[in-house]
């Protein structure tokens, strides 16, 4: 979500400055990449540009040949490959066995802030799901032209205008779909003559982090975890720990109760919070109170005859987290710093966030590091407008 968030930064600092750019974006992949569809990079005329669409063997490529792509101000879909053999467009026999497919929009600075920009600002600053369903293929541009758009916000509220309003309607019903199970996917619309391929892309928010605790071993932590994107919010019972100026790349520092420790504090269900106060007292309060709340990850910082003791002392609560209780917390990695601890725990929330086992990719399933994609993955929408 980082590179969310720069591509929101930049996108508006280029309108500001009345200057154009080309927001690139990854709209599909076939076979192997470094990076999946959603992935994004902005260039500005000036020659400033953030985001990224490969490993940084495309990012060049696409800078310089973005802008007489999209000369005539259409957007451009362009297809890379990076397959040893092929002899196809743009092929760059990188031997990553993928080929990529980007689409390529001049965002001229006088329309301000590009829908897509503003879509996903909108995610990130009300930290809600949403999805924004791009038209990467059309048939008859009387329905849909490439680069059209539908957004659904996490209201259920539809955005966006396509020339055919009942295939915008249905693409919307399939963005609720994708919004509910959380899965972006690829969708057909229509038959043969009519085919409207589109992109449905779920944009998550920045993941939560709630840490619990304000000692030393929380700071990398908060640094690491500020590092990948999340959002950070640190909360401990002793104001002097719960400081601004002990943890200022935060996004909220909080001092809690010792009574009610979760009374000032909004936790979403999706996040991973980490009990590291190194406080019995605190620690056995805040074992109660998270106990009943169905949060994506709970990790308690000590080890295991610590945490069992505090169990016994809270009457053994059942938790309602994704998981159970993980203590002793994070990956075996074998580290003993506190920098080297604080990357067990966020490889250990981020696998569990992730729906991972966190082991060797070595060793996945398949040999294949992401989930399958491509056209043999395509489908075509039921009920989809003919």
């Amino acid at each position: 979500m980082n590179e969310a968030r720069a591509v929101i930064s930049l996108g508006s600092e280029a309108a500001r400055d009345r200057k154009d750019a080309v927001l690139a974006t990854v709209v599909r992949v076939e076979g192997s990449a470094y990076r999946r569809p959603g992935a994004r990079m902005l260039v500005v005329e000036d020659g400033r540009r953030v985001g990224s669409v490969s490993g940084g063997c495309l990012e060049g490529e696409v800078a310089r040949k973005a802008w007489w792509l999209t000369g005539d101000g259409s957007p451009a879909l362009v297809r890379y490959s990076t397959r040893e053999e092929d002899d196809g467009e743009r092929p760059y026999g990188l031997g990553c066995e993928g080929v990529i497919h980007v689409l390529l929009e001049r965002l001229r600075h006088e329309d301000g802030p590009a829908l897509p920009i503003r879509f996903l600002a909108a995610c990130v600053a009300q930290r809600r799901a949403g999805v924004l369903a791009t038209v990467i293929g059309s048939a008859d541009p009387s329905r849909a032209r490439v680069g059209d758009r539908v957004t659904l916000d996490a209201d259920g509220r539809a955005g966006g205008r396509l020339p055919d309003a009942a295939l915008g309607r249905s693409i919307a019903a399939r963005a609720a779909s994708c919004l509910q199970r959380g899965a972006s996917e690829h969708v057909a619309f229509g038959g043969a003559r009519a085919r409207v391929d589109v992109f449905l892309e779920v944009v998550r928010p920045p993941r939560s982090l709630v840490v619990f605790g304000g000692g030393h071993d929380a700071v990398p932590l908060v640094r690491l975890a500020k590092e990948l994107g999340w959002h950070v919010t640190v909360a401990d019972a002793r104001a002097h720990f719960a400081s601004r100026d002990r943890f200022p790349a935060a996004d909220e520092v909080v001092v809690i109760g010792r009574a009610s420790p979760l009374a000032d504090l909004a936790i979403p269900a999706d996040a991973a919070c980490v009990i590291m106060t190194h406080s019995v007292e605190q620690d056995r309060a805040l074992l109660r109170a998270l106990s009943a709340v169905p949060v994506a990850y709970l990790g308690l910082l000590g080890p295991r005859r610590r945490a069992e003791r505090l169990l016994a002392e809270s009457g053994h609560p059942t938790f309602a987290c994704a998981g159970g209780l993980h203590s002793p917390i994070g990956l075996d990695l074998g580290g003993d710093t506190p920098e080297e601890i604080a990357l067990s725990i966020l490889a250990e929330a981020q696998a569990r966030l992730s729906g991972r086992e966190g082991r060797s990719l070595r060793d996945r399933p398949g040999g294949s590091i992401h989930e399958p994609t491509g056209r043999a993955g395509e489908r075509v929408a039921a009920g989809a407008v003919r």
